[in-house]
């Protein structure tokens, strides 16, 4: 087999893999030793050694010392597929709402063979700005959204919808603009959580959320508290809403609320971190949860320090993710059509409802 043109050693490698591709040597034979080798092809052991190691360097074989090595077989070819790179900007990943949809969405987003990058915004309006146009400069097919708890939307994603660029909100929308966005039927949802609170036989409901303005969540679910009443016949209490909590003077503003309405047995809060805010709020000002007054929210985790469960909306964060990834890749292609998709949540029940004492 001797070739001119070619030094032993490559000769002896090329055999080698025209064994293995032809099935003479299988995958998973052990291949003969580097002094067999010098027997079969009557050169020295420096000639085979090259060889074989040749045979490990393409990955043919596999080394294994004191036993010898063993033929994995031809290389798999792959052709490079050209994937969608998709960006993500996410309020924060510590939330109830936010751990199971991150995951997902990267989930479904390398099932669909393309590649995220995420950056947060911890909430923080300019921090979202900043990561907009990163992920922009990055040259991402498309982004999706779930905005910050502002007052506004930020200038940069009203500035995506004047470009026409593809993205989609998560967990909000933007009324009269054309977008693309997905998120829990609110509406729906909290009417049917008031629809729970009024079968255990409470009336004088409050409602407390923070500055509901331009967050369109948080309007939707005063609107389902809202019409819940009236689907009741029960008469809306506005001196018993608080719609601009704040983190650092809640407790004073609790004080105020449940002094102005001492029959309140029960209250609606829109979303989880405030509703532990408020719940050691009412336990440092004596109230018993829910002993003395009841406490219902969107989101919770299993259960808080000490075992406490939160009677609470759960969003469906998976097919929240699968639809916003699907409506993205739609946008993609060059889908412009506004579409807002609306998913049903679960009522949970907890350990912070209980029947109005009579």
């Amino acid at each position: 087999m001797k070739n001119g043109t070619k030094p032993m050693y490559q000769q002896i490698s090329d055999d080698l893999k025209r064994q293995i591709a032809t099935g003479e040597l299988a995958v998973g034979a052990k291949l003969p030793t580097e002094m067999e080798l010098t027997k079969v092809y009557k050169v020295s052991r420096i000639t085979t050694k090259r060889a074989v190691e040749i045979l490990a360097e393409d990955g043919l074989i596999i080394r294994r010392p004191g036993r010898g090595s063993f033929v994995l077989g031809e290389p798999q070819k792959y052709e490079r597929k050209q994937t969608a790179m998709f960006g993500a900007v996410v309020a924060g990943i510590a939330a109830p709402f936010g751990q199971c949809l991150i995951e997902t969405l990267s989930e479904e987003v390398w099932e669909r063979e393309g590649s995220l990058l995420l950056l947060q915004s911890h909430g923080k309006p300019d921090l979202e700005a900043d990561a907009i146009l990163k992920l922009k400069q990055l040259d991402v097919d498309g982004l999706l959204i779930w905005p910050s708890a502002g007052e506004y939307l930020g200038a940069e994603i009203l500035q995506l919808i004047v470009e026409r660029y593809p993205f989609v909100l998560i967990d909000r929308q933007v009324k009269g603009m054309e977008t693309k966005s997905v998120g829990t039927n609110n509406v729906k949802m909290t009417k049917e959580a008031l629809a729970y609170l009024f079968s255990q036989g409470h009336r004088d409901i409050g409602f407390v959320s923070m500055e509901p303005s331009f967050n369109s969540s948080v309007e939707e679910r005063l609107e389902g508290f809202i019409e819940s009443h009236a689907d009741q016949g029960i008469a809306i209490q506005r001196e018993a809403w608080l719609v601009d909590a704040k983190t650092d003077l809640l407790y004073e503003q609790l004080v105020d609320l449940l002094q102005r309405n001492p029959t309140l047995t029960a209250l609606f809060v829109t979303e989880y971190e405030l509703a532990v805010r408020v719940w050691e709020s009412l336990q440092s000002l004596g109230y018993r949860v829910p002993t003395d007054i009841s406490l219902i929210c969107f989101d919770s985790p299993e259960e808080l320090a000490g075992g406490v469960c939160f009677t609470h909306v759960k969003q469906d964060e998976v097919a929240i993710a699968k639809e916003a990834v699907a409506l993205l890749k739609r946008a993609i292609a060059g889908d412009a059509k506004p579409e807002r998709v609306l998913l049903d949540g679960e009522l949970v029940l907890g350990d912070t409802v209980a029947a109005r004492k009579q």
